[in-house]
């Protein structure tokens, strides 16, 4: 993962509640994979096993916390006590299409207060997540809404996604349709949706979306009657077919009745269909993550509905996998 700058911190969720604290010294994130130990009496060393399974932990070091009643040390003196919960963690600040860390399982907080300034407490907090990982989009940056809207005129384009993998090509053969061979294996499925960028020669070109048909690890064919090979380039996904998880943490409701929160997708970013609901939001704080399965389109976007009149402040993204 990149490293940034405190001041691009865009939040720091869990079920609802905002834990980053007032003034921000750090925040760290640490994957460790577990190990047990397998040695025996009589071995010269100690030997480790990995037992395939990770653990996630985070941390606000040296952090100044409000000490206000409802405040950050507060809710970190005396936290929620549900059992799972829904952690949302953007490292490259609150906005749309820029990613953010997602987790749901138990949370575990250490809070270890180190001394206090007038309403401001120093305080270092560590937290140790169970369940899964992921790297998501901010599809609906955390912010305040007091009506029906969409983000489908802005939407998340996954071609455009930072974390993809790109895929050098070598070259594209003259045939119909024609064989498109890369350096390292491709990744692919028959049917997966890539688009295509900076072929050179190929006559018609075979730049652009296209639906492939995988022939071996490093070869696959694009439905393209050519006539002049070319050869360069390089391809990106424009679908998933893996699912992954949405995310929606609310952190303040008042007025409504009700609220309703939606990823869509969407294959050409035009025609617009739901991919993910959440349940009907009452009260604040709450939070959800919805699994999904199945193929997950090249476009995105967050769609909110309310019920009678009031504001709602609501943060929603989501992670393929």
């Amino acid at each position: 993962m990149a490293m940034y700058g405190s001041n691009s911190i865009g939040f720091f969720l869990a079920s609802g509640y905002s834990l980053l604290a007032s003034k921000l010294q750090g925040i760290a994130e640490k994957v460790a994979a577990a190990q047990t130990r397998t040695d025996g009496l009589g071995d010269a060393w100690a030997e480790h096993t990995p037992t395939g399974m990770k653990e996630s932990t985070l941390s606000q070091d040296g952090a100044f916390y409000d000490a206000g009643t409802n405040l950050a040390h507060e809710a970190h003196r005396t936290p929620p006590t549900t059992a799972s919960r829904v952690v949302c963690l953007a490292f490259e600040g609150n906005t749309m299409g820029k990613r953010f860390i997602g987790w749901s399982g138990a949370m575990t907080t250490a809070y270890e207060v180190l001394a206090n300034l007038g309403n401001l407490t120093k305080a270092n907090a560590t937290y140790t997540i169970s369940g899964n990982r992921d790297e998501g989009i901010i599809l609906q940056p955390l912010e305040t809404k007091t009506g029906d809207w969409n983000t489908e005129s802005s939407d998340v384009d996954y071609t455009a996604d930072p974390g993809q993998r790109v895929v050098p090509i070598t070259s594209n053969s003259i045939a119909n349709p024609s064989v498109v061979t890369t350096p390292i294996p491709h990744g692919l499925t028959t049917g997966d949706i890539i688009l295509i960028s900076g072929v050179a020669s190929s006559s018609p070109t075979i730049n652009g979306e296209r639906t492939v048909t995988v022939t071996s690890t490093t070869t696959f064919t694009v439905p393209v009657n050519v006539t002049v090979g070319g050869t360069g380039g390089s391809f990106v996904k424009a679908n998933s077919t893996g699912g992954g998880m949405a995310y929606q943490q609310v952190t303040a409701f008042s007025g409504f009745t009700g609220f309703v929160g939606k990823i869509r997708d969407s294959a050409d970013g035009v025609t617009y269909a739901d991919l993910a609901t959440f349940a009907n939001v009452t009260s604040a704080p709450s939070a959800e993550a919805v699994t999904v399965a199945g193929t997950v389109d090249r476009y995105l976007a967050y769609d909110g509905n309310v019920t009678g009149s009031g504001s709602i402040t609501v943060f929603g993204g989501f992670a393929r996998r």
